[in-house]
């Protein structure tokens, strides 16, 4: 490691040599940066060991990540969202080799009921190939990845993907600390600001000539149920809103003190000027799809690209301080710590993590419950605009129902949010997303007034998504209760 900082001292300052000889340069060259080929070449030593342990991981034959490997039987750990039904999996080697792989293990668990933070929604994937022998990373604990220290992304070629230095150490997930998804400027305004409560959100703050001041919502209100959808935390509360767009009305359950009660504010149109991206933010690349919400991570300032997150971070000395995650800004990229990863390691091998095939039979359902239909798809931009929600592409089922038998039709996802409309046979809506209990998929409980076939519509609730989805039709004896 002595031989190393001596080598990258000497780059760094040969570049800064380079730029102070031309004085101001007109045009910044490769050298002059951090990620210069200099620079990058320096760090050689630190990933060559684990780029033996690391590989690329495809899905359908596009590079959507990288993987470690984490055990010498074909353990391969990886990004969840990168590869949850993104096709077949494979993964290439340094030595140039390519193999099938499956997933064994998950670690992405929601919110639980009536906790304020994810309980272990780390984004992890475990990965097994038919192999043995192979080489392994080796863990540094990352107490030691302290601000400042340097650290290197591992791909599997010869130099580092990308160099940076530690400019946040591990640290807990906190609400708004992270970013839970990607702001849909599309979604409704309602216009206050919030904190968690211990049995909902507490409003506290309430902005001018909004849908909130309109209706009568004040600071220390707690909402405790949105749009049919019990609030855990201020997070559950603006994603039950934010469901809905400008114009809509959202029914909310609000304790004022002891008292109960109703609010059905209008939904107000978000200003694009206040909240659109930072710019800035995107420049040189684009963010993760799924890049907060964590409940531990790493924050390093290298230039990641999105699709190679999921390999290690190693220190100078070529030891794993992290798994990469998420890109989350110009230059925030985010790694699951790894002294949270290894305690996680034994399950996610163990095949008990392992993802449902069939998302119907996780369905807790009735005992006298008769299962319809179950089939797969994805919405693409190739598909059919929906007509009367402008910018969802929609996919259609014909089921044939009798009358009054009650059916509950749902539709999962893990790429885009769920929503669901059934219409008659003469294309008139019947019904729509009631109640999904609180998550993105998309349920209607329905009982057919006659026999005939009904039109199932399948699309998204933001614009512009797409992704693969689960559709499920189930027959119930008796309707569900909500």
């Amino acid at each position: 490691m002595k031989y190393l900082r001596h080598v990258l001292v000497l780059a760094i300052l040969a570049c800064w040599t380079a730029t102070a000889a031309s004085q101001i340069p007109t045009k910044v060259k490769p050298d002059d940066t951090r990620n210069g080929p200099k620079v990058v070449q320096a760090f050689r030593p630190a990933v060559a060991k684990p780029s033996e342990a690391t590989v690329r991981v495809l899905a359908d034959g596009k590079e959507v990540a990288y993987g470690a490997i984490v055990g010498a039987d074909g353990f391969i750990l990886t990004k969840w969202s990168e590869v949850h039904d993104r096709g077949k999996i494979t993964c290439k080697f340094k030595d140039g080799k390519v193999l099938d792989a499956k997933i064994v293990g998950v670690k992405d668990d929601e919110v639980k009921s009536g906790a304020k933070e994810p309980t272990g929604a780390y984004d992890l994937a475990m990965l097994k190939v038919n192999a043995t022998g192979l080489t392994t990373i080796q863990w540094r604990s990352s107490k030691d990845a302290t601000v400042g220290k340097w650290v290197a992304s591992v791909g599997i070629g010869a130099d580092p993907i990308a160099v940076g230095v530690v400019s946040v150490g591990p640290r807990k997930w906190a609400l708004f600390d992270q970013p839970p998804k990607q702001i849909n400027l599309n979604a409704g305004y309602l216009g206050v600001q919030l904190a968690d409560a211990d049995d909902g959100a507490r409003i506290t703050g309430v902005a001018k000539k909004t849908a909130a001041e309109k209706v009568g919502l004040k600071v220390n209100d707690i909402v405790y149920e949105a749009a049919g959808r019990k609030v855990v935390s201020a997070e559950s509360f603006m994603n039950a809103v934010g469901r809905y767009r400008p114009g809509e009305k959202v029914l909310l359950k609000v304790k004022r003190g002891e008292e109960d009660m109703k609010f059905e504010p209008i939904l107000g149109k978000r200003d694009p000027k206040v909240f659109g991206a930072n710019p800035q933010e995107t420049m040189g690349t684009s963010l993760s799809t799924r890049r907060g919400g964590f409940p531990t991570i790493l924050q390093h300032d290298s230039g990641l690209r999105p699709e190679d997150c999921g390999g290690p971070l190693v220190d100078l000395d070529g030891k794993v301080v992290g798994i990469n995650i998420a890109r989350a800004g110009r230059t925030e990229t985010y790694a699951i710590p790894s002294d949270d990863i290894q305690p996680l390691l034994g399950d996610l091998k163990s095949g008990k993590l392992a993802p449902k095939d069939d998302l119907a039979k996780t369905v807790p359902v009735p005992k006298n419950d008769s299962l319809i239909l179950t089939t797969t798809g994805k919405l693409n931009d190739k598909d059919t605009l929906y007509k009367n929600r402008p910018g969802r592409f929609m996919k259609t089922q014909e089921v044939k129902f009798s009358a009054g038998v009650n059916y509950a039709i749902e539709l999962r996802s893990a790429e885009f949010d769920a929503y669901l409309i059934l219409e008659d046979a003469q294309g008139l809506k019947l019904a729509e997303d009631n109640d999904s209990g609180g998550s993105t998929n998309a349920k209607i409980v329905f009982r057919a007034p006659r026999d005939e076939a009904y039109r199932i519509v399948i699309l998204s609730f933001n614009g512009n998504e797409t992704g693969n989805y689960t559709l499920t039709v189930r027959k119930l004896a008796e309707p569900e209760k909500k």
